[in-house]
């Protein structure tokens, strides 16, 4: 059978699905906050948020980060095995590998060495937990948690709920007793928590790269007095722009992951069926290019750092040559 054909029938089934009613109840809950799971040294109140005496939340996206993590280990431990025979699996992360360490020689020859590292872990880790967002069960697979607070109560009772053939079933959440799913995954490039911790590590090495090449001369870029009142602003507003670098790495990436979730679930809704698979491979492409993006922009801003105002740090090391 070919694929126009599978497509075609998968369409036939789902419109049959549809009709006799397989599909959502009411629009499932969107939370641009992280569902806590757990929380250690308090509770979980009635707004699902962990009580102000929490020591340490446990929420969905710090589980999916820990296994995330996990993976990235085995990636590196089987990916480095045998390399003098590479073969399979293998043969394809060095390729991912390769290509990107050539880019980045492209960038800066000089300093590869010192960037590469960060920006291929933070590549691949943003790329995993981009992907890991998309995987069957995250976002779907939960705890049904009751609702108590009664403005949360308020929301849910204006819901449209559409009787379902899923009503029946055990597994669903049900939300004439006021139910909420609270998912066990949560992809942690959806969680603001995340794509902040990045953002900061990120421009914090890039800071730490240009004080290590040029000294305390990196730091006339920003305190410029030497060259007019012009410079002198100039510097204050590359002062402003490493900050806003900060809120445009982490709202860039979080916003797109975010908003790729919310546009699933809403096709999800309107149509279960064969609707959502193209903007499903459409957000395959956004998680790709965001760890792209990511990765491209620290490095560019890395090599960036090490290159001296006006050249000078150039001219005095080849004088010194």
């Amino acid at each position: 059978m070919s694929v126009r054909n599978a497509a075609l029938v998968a369409l036939v089934i789902g419109a049959v699905l549809y009709v006799f009613g397989f599909s959502f109840p009411t629009f499932p809950p969107v939370s641009v906050k992280a569902e806590a799971l757990a929380c250690v040294g308090g509770y979980i109140d009635d707004a699902g948020h962990c009580s102000k005496e929490t020591v340490f939340p446990i929420t969905n996206s710090l589980i999916t980060t820990l296994i995330v993590d996990v993976l990235l280990v085995l990636l590196v431990l089987f990916g480095a095995k045998n390399l003098m025979v590479p073969r399979g699996f293998q043969n394809f992360i060095e390729l991912v590998v390769g290509s990107l360490h050539d880019f980045a020689v492209g960038v800066d020859k000089k300093n590869v060495a010192k960037f590469f590292p960060f920006v291929a872990t933070a590549f691949l880790l943003i790329l995993l937990s981009n992907f890991i967002g998309l995987f069957p069960g995250a976002g779907s697979i939960g705890l049904c948690q009751k609702v108590t607070d009664p403005a949360r109560i308020e929301a849910m009772e204006k819901k449209v709920i559409k009787p379902t053939k899923f009503d029946s079933l055990p597994i669903q959440c049900d939300h004439h007793e006021h139910e909420e799913l609270v998912p066990f995954l949560r992809a942690p490039t959806a969680d603001l928590n995340m794509t902040l911790a990045l953002a900061l590590i990120s421009v914090i090495l890039i800071e730490y790269f240009g004080l290590k090449a040029l000294g305390l001369e990196y730091l006339t870029r920003f305190f410029n007095f030497r060259e007019g009142p012009m410079f002198t602003v100039i510097g204050f507003i590359e002062l402003l722009s490493e900050f806003i670098r900060i809120i445009s790495f982490a709202f860039r990436l979080f916003g797109n992951i975010f908003a790729g979730e919310v546009v699933l679930i809403v096709m999800g809704y309107l149509f279960p069926y064969m609707l959502p698979l193209p903007f499903y491979a459409f957000e395959v492409f956004v998680s790709l290019m965001q760890a792209v993006i990511f990765s491209v922009l620290t490095l560019v801003f890395m090599a960036m750092a090490t290159q001296a105002h006006g050249g000078g740090h150039d001219e005095h090391e080849a004088a010194a040559h």
